[in-house]
């Protein structure tokens, strides 16, 4: 037996043993036509300061990789341009094209329904305005049902939560979305610069982030009696670790960094899907942590299809040489199918 023939051998061997799903794991398939009229796609995605890296670019880049995928809706958080083309300069808000013309954007890969959360009042931003929201696209109608705001002083929710209403063609329920931007690091919301080591060390990050789920949750899915029977999706940046992820990380496993994830967890009536489908198996969001959730009632799991997390030619990370910033981003895509026929 020759070289080449052996080779031919081993790989057609190695695609007997792998199962199907470990293929899935690679990049979103193509969908067929076929496929569209079956499943419902759902992209979630932080595309970090409103697309930075492609907004010189008029988008095209971003559309272009959107379109591809075909999403039949969309999550983003960080939806507002925050700087000018290429560096850390801060844009005015009147100059931003973000988030005033996400109607423009989402147009062009064929989405005419749309929903921005609103800009928190801050006094932390040079023009009075939190820097981060989250936006939803989607090709069905939506219904904006609660905008969570908290309150001073036990609970602010530092980018605002959105309740969300899609109503997808041929299903009779309304599918719930929930978007979210949790507080990000150690130290405490407000907690000044001198004061922010001891902070950390006290986890109060971790403890403001649990207020944060707290009222959101309080809000929105806890407000109804049959949430195992309802369609919720939960997605966002929640800036916080998962126990689920600890062979990864091999953390103390009492570790308070895991706080507020055990408490989406324990606290929550919601499944992280990724671990669900792919239980041992670590899928980055953020370069070697996993830090964005897409979280899902249990007729939502139910209905998965598959869930599809790695990275691809146009969303692989790379630094762009200002601040942290990276090209796309520093957050990479999830993308979840959810089957038609089981969204019941």
């Amino acid at each position: 037996m020759n070289a080449r023939t052996k080779l031919l051998k081993f790989l057609t061997l190695a695609l007997i043993l792998v199962s199907p799903m470990a293929f899935a794991q690679t990049v979103a398939k193509e969908r067929s036509k076929s496929d569209q009229a079956k499943t419902i796609r759902v992209l979630y995605w932080n595309i970090q300061n409103g697309m930075w890296a492609d907004q010189a670019n008029n988008y095209d880049k971003f559309v272009e990789w959107v379109n591809s995928k075909q999403p039949d809706i969309c999550i983003f958080c960080e939806g507002a341009q925050i700087y000018y083309d290429g560096t850390g300069d801060h844009m005015p808000n009147e100059e931003r094209y973000l988030p005033a013309h996400w109607d423009e954007l989402c147009a062009r890969w064929g989405h005419t329904h749309h929903v921005v959360t609103p800009r928190r009042p801050s006094t932390s931003t040079p023009y009075g305005l939190s820097n981060y929201p989250q936006v939803i696209t989607s090709r069905f109608p939506i219904d904006s049902v609660l905008i969570v705001r908290g309150h001073k002083p036990d609970t602010v929710i530092v980018n605002y939560s959105g309740w969300y209403q899609v109503h997808v063609d041929g299903v009779e329920k309304p599918l719930n979305v929930i978007t979210l931007h949790l507080k990000h690091g150690k130290y405490g919301y407000g907690v000044p610069q001198d004061q922010r080591k001891a902070s950390e060390e006290r986890y109060e990050g971790e403890q403001h982030r649990i207020k944060e789920l707290t009222c959101i949750l309080d809000h929105t899915v806890r407000t109804t009696e049959n949430v195992d029977k309802e369609l919720w999706i939960m997605a966002g940046d929640y800036n916080s670790y998962n126990p689920r992820d600890n062979f990864k990380y091999k953390w103390n496993k009492a570790s308070l960094g895991f706080s507020t994830q055990r408490y989406m967890l324990s606290e929550s009536p919601f499944y992280d899907l990724v671990s669900e489908c792919y239980p041992e198996t670590f899928m980055p969001s953020c370069g070697n942590l996993r830090i964005d959730y897409m979280y899902v009632s249990k007729a939502m799991l139910k209905a998965c299809d598959d869930v599809y997390t790695k990275t691809d030619s146009f969303t692989e990370r790379v630094h762009s040489g200002v601040k942290t910033f990276y090209i796309p981003s520093d957050h990479y895509p999830i993308i979840a199918d959810f089957k038609l026929s089981k969204m019941k």
